[in-house]
């Protein structure tokens, strides 16, 4: 039996229409109904994507000498859990943005002590004096005063860990296909 003999009959036996394993697969309507006639033949990458899809072997549909009645069983596939990773690692990433992002609106909108530089006596150095009449609004000098080092590290690490998950995963992904 021909690869498109076979292609069309597991499509007809899972009660598929070309257009739904279209879909499925990525690719047009016009494609499945070319490898469905033998006017073209599915690439690699789709060839592996039918046979998951209809749980054969990549050779059970490339060999014409095998019959229907002889269909194999894929073997098995792992679950896939790079979902799961995607998800952690968007929570993560946005967590950690958001926490900094809120950080920073909050230290907009309170006053802080700032410092000012000034020689010292005898020149040499510059020195920080604090002055509760100098108030500002600073970042750097809001963490600082309400002890939020910790904090705003660990929503950092949150944030750059969530982005490399994703963009591990989608690396992950994108060499797969």
């Amino acid at each position: 039996m021909k690869l498109s003999e076979k292609i069309m009959q597991l499509r007809k036996s899972r009660g598929l229409s070309q257009e739904e394993l279209a879909e499925k697969l990525g690719v047009s309507r016009q494609a499945v109904s070319r490898w469905e006639s033998g006017t073209a033949q599915p690439d690699a990458g789709n060839l592996w994507q039918l046979s998951r899809l209809f749980g054969v072997t990549a050779d059970y549909l490339l060999d014409e000498e095998q019959e229907s009645s002889q269909v194999p069983a894929a073997a098995p596939v792992k679950p896939h859990r790079a979902d799961g990773k995607v998800i952690a690692g968007g929570c993560a990433a946005l967590l950690g943005f958001w926490g900094n992002v809120i950080i920073y609106i909050a230290s907009r909108f309170v006053e802080v002590m700032i410092p000012h530089r000034v020689w010292s006596s005898d020149h040499s150095t510059w020195q920080y004096r604090w002055d509760s009449n100098v108030t500002g609004h600073s970042w750097r000098f809001f963490v600082q005063e309400y002890d939020l080092e910790w904090i705003v590290a660990a929503l950092t690490v949150l944030l750059i860990v969530g982005v490399v998950l994703l963009v591990r995963e989608r690396h992950k992904r994108k060499n797969k296909e």
